[in-house]
């Protein structure tokens, strides 16, 4: 639900019932993967709640021409408030801080199309997206 004018204007109805849908997608995920740590945490007590987060996004420069040029991508996971697991752009592998992450990261360096896609939406749609938002921001804030 856009919670600004300026993305209401600006974004086709479709964008939120395409991102209601990914996150939806995304929660299922989520139930299944909090079952697979708690397991490999041994953490047998399903009355106490874990918290599993993920957080991504993308750092960029404004180039001499307006334009957004990518620095660096952020793609991470934290379990219960701890690292767990990370995408490093330069090398386009997973990073695994703990021996519990250990599985996870051999097991998504082993799906290329995994990498290709995280490292690709980092530099490019992440980029896209924040380009959009910059623009439509200051748009706004002229109005103002």
């Amino acid at each position: 639900v856009p919670k600004q004018e300026w993305m209401r204007e600006r974004l086709p109805a479709d964008y939120w019932d395409k991102g209601t849908q990914s996150r939806k997608s995304k929660q299922q995920w989520f139930k299944v993967n909090i079952g697979i740590l708690m397991e490999r945490m041994r953490q047998n007590d399903s009355s106490t709640p874990h918290v599993l987060q993920w957080m991504h996004g993308c750092e960029a420069e404004i180039e001499s021409n307006s334009k957004l040029r990518f620095v660096r991508g952020m793609d991470m996971y934290s379990y219960d408030g701890n690292d767990f697991l990370s995408f490093d752009d330069k090398n386009g592998v997973w990073v695994a801080p703990t021996p519990e992450a250990e599985p996870t990261k051999r097991k998504w360096d082993g799906v290329q199309v995994l990498k290709e896609y995280t490292k690709g939406y980092l530099e490019n749609e992440c980029i896209d997206w924040l380009s959009k938002f910059v623009n439509y921001g200051q748009k706004q804030l002229k109005k103002q």
